[in-house]
C-alpha cells in the first residue's frame, strides 16, 4: 500500500509505502492482543500477559481479614475506569461513595444526590468491579420514610445497581431498618460518628465522640448495628481511642476515616487519594498520587501543540488515500490547481 505525500513549493505528489497498513482506527478499544516478539525477533500477536485473577471477597474473608489482623482496604468509585484500578491493585472493597454528589456531579452535599443518579454510577462501577466485594451508599431520603421504602430501594441498588450491599448512616434509631435489610438477604455496612447526610444538623463537619456521653451513644449505636445484622460498621471522624473501643468491642470489622489505626481496616474518598480534589482537604487524608498536577500539565501541552499546529501531524497522527486517489478526487472536482502543503514536523 502507499500514501500520497506532498512536498512544499511542488504540484506533485509522491507515492511511498505504507507500514502495518492494517492498523485498526479506533483509539479506545479493549484489549485483546499485545505484539510480542517470537523466537525468529519478529513481532507476532500473543495473549497479553498479566497475573493471575484475583479471588472474590465476600463478608467471609473480610471476617477473616479481621481475625487475622489484617488490615481491610476500601476505596471509593464513581465510573468504570476508577473500578477497574481499585479492582486490579488489591482493594478489598469498592465503595460507590455518596461523595460523588460533590466530586462529578459538582453538588455542594450529599443531599442533592438521587437515587436514579446513584443507580446509574453503581453500574457503571459494577461493570469494572470483579474481585472487590462492591457496596454502594444509599442516597438521602431513600431509607426513612419507612421499612417499605427502605426495602424497594436497596433492592433497586442490587438489581439495577449490580452491587453486592449497601451501605446507610444512622445510630440506633435506623437499627430497625438494616433489620429489615438482614432478614431478607440484603448485607449492609452502617455508619456511625460524623454523618455527611446529617452535616447541617450537626452544623457541619465536625469530630464527634469527643465527651465521654457521645463517646457511649457512638459505641451504642454501633452495637445495635450490629446486633441488627450489619456485615461491617464505618467509623467517620472520631477520636482513635475510641474508635480502637469500639473496634474491640464488635466482632464485625469497622472501617475507619478520620479514626485512627485501630480499626480493622480504612476507606477514602479516590479523589482524596489520588490529588484530584480541589476542595476542602480534611485532616485524615493523605494524598497518595498528585493527578490533578498531571491532569493540568497534559491539558495546557494538548492546548500549546493544537494552537501552534504541531499537533495532528499528519502522517504520525493522521491518514492518507491510496496512491493517485486526491489526484482523481481533484480531477472530478476540476480542482486541480489545490495544493496542501501540510506542516513540518515540530520535534
Amino acid at each position: 500500500m502507499h500514501k500520497l505525500t506532498f512536498f512544499p513549493g511542488s504540484r506533485s505528489v509522491r507515492a511511498v509505502s505504507v507500514a502495518n497498513p492494517s492498523r485498526r482506527c479506533m483509539s479506545v478499544r479493549p484489549l485483546k492482543y499485545e505484539h510480542l516478539p517470537n523466537m525468529s525477533g519478529e513481532s507476532s500477536p500473543q495473549k497479553p500477559t498479566s497475573p493471575p485473577p484475583r479471588k472474590k471477597v465476600t463478608i467471609a474473608s473480610l471476617h477473616a481479614l479481621r481475625q487475622e489482623r489484617t488490615p481491610i482496604t476500601v476505596l471509593t468509585a464513581y465510573d468504570y475506569p476508577t473500578a477497574r484500578a481499585a479492582s486490579t491493585n488489591g482493594i478489598d472493597i469498592t465503595l460507590v461513595g455518596d461523595s460523588l454528589a460533590q466530586v462529578c456531579l459538582g453538588y455542594s452535599s450529599t443531599t442533592s444526590l438521587t437515587l436514579d443518579e446513584m443507580l446509574h454510577h453503581c453500574r457503571a462501577v459494577a461493570r469494572g468491579s470483579s474481585a472487590p466485594f462492591l457496596v454502594a451508599d444509599m442516597p438521602f431520603g431513600s431509607y426513612y420514610a419507612g421499612q417499605e421504602d427502605t426495602i424497594r430501594a436497596a433492592v433497586r441498588m442490587l438489581q439495577e445497581g449490580n452491587v453486592e450491599a449497601v451501605k446507610l448512616e444512622g445510630g440506633s434509631e435506623i437499627s430497625a431498618r438494616v433489620k429489615a435489610l438482614t432478614s431478607i438477604g440484603i448485607p449492609v455496612m452502617a455508619h456511625v460518628g460524623l454523618l455527611p447526610q446529617r452535616h447541617t444538623a450537626l452544623s457541619g463537619y465536625r469530630v464527634q465522640g469527643r465527651t465521654a456521653e457521645s463517646a457511649r451513644s457512638i459505641l451504642h449505636s454501633a452495637l445495635a448495628l450490629e446486633e441488627a445484622g450489619a456485615f461491617s460498621i464505618v467509623l467517620e471522624a472520631i477520636p482513635a481511642s475510641l474508635a480502637a473501643y469500639i473496634t474491640s468491642r464488635l466482632k464485625v470489622p469497622t472501617i475507619g476515616i478520620g479514626a485512627g489505626p485501630g480499626c480493622s481496616g480504612q476507606v477514602l474518598v479516590w479523589d482524596d487519594v489520588m490529588g484530584t480534589w480541589a476542595g476542602h482537604k480534611a485532616k485524615f487524608v493523605r494524598r497518595f498520587g498528585d493527578v490533578k498536577s498531571e491532569v493540568e500539565r497534559g491539558v495546557k501541552a494538548y492546548t500549546n501543540a493544537v494552537r501552534d499546529g504541531s499537533f495532528p501531524h499528519h502522517e504520525k497522527e493522521g491518514y492518507v488515500m491510496d496512491d493517485g486517489e486526491i489526484e482523481k478526487l481533484l480531477e472530478m472536482e476540476g480542482d486541480r490547481e489545490w495544493l496542501w502543503n501540510p506542516p513540518k514536523l515540530f520535534n
